[in-house]
């Protein structure tokens, strides 16, 4: 018997929106509905993905960190990230000013009277470099501090290679924890048509189809803007830099992708 080929993750997260756009039009003349009986599963989805970024990201680095089995070896490597991220940083941030500059009279104009904002100081280099280090153990994980948990896996990391003998029981038990992490992440993403649809019900229906048209075009340009800094800025650096093909590269990020498509 021939096995059925199911639909794939980025048609099923369209037919989502598709049905959750229908049923906000549905919902119009009662929003309250959408907002009580379908947003709070669409929050629940939310939930969970941040639930589950934080270990991916602290057991996943361990794991990295522990492949490499030299201290050195790990320092070089985080050097070159550090280059690597700011450089492709700055590329984003120049082609969404470009496009942002280019289209910014498609944009529709939003109506801003009553709002306002106060800017808060903006702390020291200092200051900033002190808060990138936990004070404890616990609350780069209760507040999602991603930068303190970066720093928190990699002296973790450190520690096992260090350990030696004595610290390989613990690397066994993180590389085990982030095979169950990677797992959930992959069932919660396979629930992110439910999640989309439940997020995009409620707003049609509060916000009427006008909505529709100005969410559009803020994410065409978006999108237009990810994909040439994809095949411009990271096919070439992949290529120039690792000598890794570009094809190979996102078929090994589709998880992390489809995880970043599904929950933006």
């Amino acid at each position: 018997m021939e096995k059925k080929k199911r639909i794939a993750l980025p048609l099923q997260i369209f037919i989502g929106l598709v049905l959750g756009i229908i049923a906000g039009l549905c919902f119009m003349g009662a929003p309250e509905i959408a907002d009580t009986y379908i947003k709070p599963f669409g929050t629940i989805f939310l939930n969970l993905i941040k639930f589950i970024v934080v270990p991916i990201v602290f057991f996943s680095i361990i794991c990295g960190v522990i492949s490499m089995k030299d201290i050195r070896k790990v320092g070089s490597i985080g050097v070159k990230t550090v280059v690597f991220y700011l450089c492709t940083t700055a590329f984003a941030i120049v082609i969404g000013l470009v496009f942002a500059n280019v289209f910014k009279g498609a944009f529709p104009v939003l109506e801003v009277s009553g709002l306002e904002y106060e800017a808060s100081e903006a702390p020291s280099i200092m200051d900033t470099i002190v808060a990138i280090f936990p004070s404890n153990i616990i609350s780069p994980f209760a507040n999602a501090t991603m930068l303190q948990v970066i720093v928190a896996s990699l002296f973790f990391g450190f520690g096992i290679i260090l350990a030696g003998e004595k610290g390989k029981s613990f690397g066994d038990f993180c590389d085990s924890v982030n095979e169950v992490s990677m797992k959930i992440m992959s069932f919660i993403i396979a629930l992110s048509p439910i999640g989309v649809f439940c997020l995009i019900t409620p707003v049609v229906a509060d916000n009427g189809p006008k909505i529709l048209g100005s969410l559009a075009i803020v994410l065409l340009v978006a999108y237009l803007c990810y994909v040439i800094h994809a095949v411009v800025v990271y096919s070439s650096t992949v290529k120039l830099m690792g000598g890794l093909s570009p094809i190979k590269f996102f078929k090994g990020m589709f998880p992390a992708m489809m995880m970043a498509f599904s929950s933006s």
